[in-house]
């Protein structure tokens, strides 16, 4: 892994574009507004964003959850926009968060809203790599699959926007040849269904009992 840089100034010109648009067909509920420990799911991933000193943080809601997320969210300046074709798959809100950002925006790091292991340490490593590298992207790995947390370079706006369908931003990734991180697999949790959450909420407490211990430890 590489380790985040201890001046969050790095992330200054880099936006983050958080996808919480989703259907969640399978889990039968807002996935993003389930508790994990204390506070909702979204707000972990909104945290970590905000930690990590982003010079924007935009939210991809849809109709359904625009009013409970906008509510969520809306104790920072965080720009909420709708994406009224969520039905259509990933990649409008993709396109509409793409959309979105700041003219003046370098890169954009793409964080999908049922993420909360993701951390800023995470967000920063791939920031660091990519202004030290200049590379199209930069994505986490996770066991050997890329996927989410990913930074595109501004070069890569273009193809953001214009994707189509439910498969995501992998087809840009096919075309470009940039960066992965590995990280520890348990940091990509995601959740999608009943299971997924009763992992999430399993790992979630394991790591807050290993924190205590290590904070305890180190008091001692």
């Amino acid at each position: 892994m590489v380790p985040a840089p201890d001046n969050v100034d790095v992330a200054a010109a880099v936006s983050a574009v958080i996808l919480a648009a989703g259907r969640a067909s399978r889990m039968g509920e807002e996935k993003l507004l389930l508790p994990l420990g204390d506070r909702p799911v979204l707000r972990h991933v909104v945290e970590s964003v905000d930690r990590a000193g982003m010079r924007e943080t935009v939210v991809v809601v849809n109709p359904r959850n625009r009013v409970a997320i906008t509510a969520l969210v809306s104790d920072r300046p965080r720009r909420v926009v709708c994406n009224e074709r969520f039905q259509d798959g990933i990649a409008s809100s993709i396109a509409a968060g793409t959309g979105a950002v700041s003219e003046d925006s370098e890169a954009l790091v793409l964080v999908q809203g049922d993420q909360p292991l993701v951390t800023s340490e995470m967000l920063l490593a791939l920031v660091s790599v990519w202004r030290q590298e200049r590379v199209p992207f930069v994505a986490a790995s996770y066991d050997g699959l890329t996927t989410t947390p990913v930074l595109f370079a501004r070069a890569l706006y273009p193809e953001l926007r214009d994707l189509q369908g439910d498969v995501g931003a992998r087809a840009v990734l096919r075309r470009h040849a940039g960066r992965t991180i590995a990280f520890p697999g348990w940091m990509g949790s995601d959740l999608d269904t009943p299971a997924d959450y009763d992992a999430l909420q399993k790992e979630w407490s394991a790591r807050r009992q290993m924190n205590i211990a290590t904070s305890s430890a180190r008091e001692a």
